[in-house]
């Protein structure tokens, strides 16, 4: 079995190196190593910005947030964004993502589940959320819903249960999920194909979500499953639809059970596509491998960010004044 060296940078926290969506793939055609020499670089931009700069080998790139890629500095890129660029650009937006490298299944509620499920809801609507959002859609949301009935707020922020809690621990948003007949599920920004687990964990405990994101949505999950405001402009449409699901038990439960992907096999197809991508990358030699430009403009732009991290490490509070615009 072909033996390919590997590393990572820029990853949340919880990344295991061992245990990831690359890893678990790509486990299954090579021998793989991690090494500090590595031959590819698999990216994100969790952490320190353009810290992947510091290899010079070829670099892949997973936008798990709300960044477009530059190819100017990655050879390959799996992101969000609707691209066609060739051999280098594959789209798997980070609600699709899942450490084990297999797509989660979203088994569909029989309507005597979902009957049941629904007599074990105990509040009408949650909001959970750790902090503002840019454009504001996600407190209009809470505000409507909550002048309607009330609606349980957890998080640290616009908490309302009280308590003192600074936070939501995972286990008690899962709790939360499963008792609440609808979610609000607002992603940080508003544009085609950047979609979150925001709009997929609501889905996973049988939550009906109440979502404003990816004006692109539909392409990712079935219309008929969750409500969606699509716009400032939406939101009366919107909770309107909201009330007339919690007035009217079949229509909530005939929603709860729809299948929230738009086909029945659409993440098979997807992961399996991922996966082909993945391999045609991998079992290339390293100089096969590379796409990006790497002379005149382009290498001055290599270089110009090159120059930005090694002044960023050399000046701590550098970082921290700019980590929040660049990051």
């Amino acid at each position: 079995m072909q033996t390919i060296k590997i590393n990572y940078c820029g990853f949340w926290n919880s990344f295991k190196e061992k245990d990831n969506f690359f890893y678990n793939i790509l486990s299954r055609h090579f021998n793989v190593e991690i090494s500090d020499d590595p031959d590819f670089v698999i990216c994100s931009n969790r952490g320190k910005p353009f810290e992947y700069m510091k290899y010079d080998c070829v670099r892949i790139m997973f936008m798990g947030e709300n960044l477009s890629p530059d190819f100017t500095v990655f050879d390959y890129v799996i992101g969000f964004d609707f691209l066609d660029f060739g051999d280098r650009y594959f789209r798997l937006p980070f609600a699709a993502y899942s450490d084990d490298g297999k797509p989660r299944k979203f088994e569909p509620l029989t309507e005597a589940e979902a009957r049941v499920l629904l007599g074990e809801k105990k509040y009408f609507c949650n909001f959970i959320y750790g902090h503002p959002s840019a454009h504001g859609m996600r407190e209009k949301l809470f505000e409507a819903l909550n002048a309607y009935k009330p609606v349980v707020s957890p998080g640290s922020y616009l908490n309302n249960v009280g308590g003192g809690k600074t936070r939501c621990s995972w286990a008690e948003k899962h709790d939360y999920l499963r008792l609440s007949k609808f979610t609000v599920a607002g992603d940080s920004v508003h544009y085609p194909g950047f979609v979150t687990e925001k709009i997929v964990d609501p889905f996973i405990f049988h939550s009906i979500p109440v979502y404003f994101g990816s004006t692109r949505i539909y392409d990712d999950f079935n219309k008929d499953s969750f409500v969606c405001c699509e716009s400032e402009d939406d939101i009366d449409r919107a909770i309107e639809e909201v009330i007339r699901l919690d007035s009217d038990d079949g229509a909530y439960i005939k929603m709860l059970t729809e299948n929230p992907l738009p086909s029945e096999n659409y993440w098979d197809d997807l992961y399996a596509r991922a996966e082909s991508f993945l391999v045609s990358i991998f079992s290339q030699d390293r100089g096969s491998a590379y796409r990006r430009i790497r002379h005149f403009c382009a290498e001055t732009h290599e270089s110009y960010l090159k120059d930005y991290m090694r002044r960023r490490d050399r000046t701590p509070g550098f970082i921290k004044k700019l980590k929040g615009k660049l990051s």
